[in-house]
């Protein structure tokens, strides 16, 4: 039975294993934070272009958005043919 509770998980028998999770949470806090940097200009966009605003600032955040998208589309598409790719090769 100790040997049972005394067992590790082979990814953590290794020396650098520690490293490699410290990474990892790293990583996730440094996204966490970007997500959160983006929903703040997208906050920011929500409130300068509500109604009432200037036509300048409507045309400026639709033109901008509008493109933003496109390329988001663009480069999502070809991100994931690249992982259909890659996981074909394997």
């Amino acid at each position: 039975m100790d040997e049972e509770c005394n067992s590790e998980s082979p990814q953590f028998e290794r020396p650098d294993s520690a490293e490699k999770a410290i990474k990892l949470i790293v990583q996730d806090q440094d996204y966490t934070r970007k997500i959160k940097e983006l929903q703040g200009y997208l906050n920011k966009v929500k409130e300068m272009a509500k109604p009432g605003c200037s036509p300048e600032v409507l045309k400026m955040a639709l033109n901008s958005m509008s493109s933003l998208v496109s390329f988001l589309s663009r480069v999502s598409s070809s991100s994931s043919s690249s992982n259909r790719k890659l996981h074909a090769s394997l």
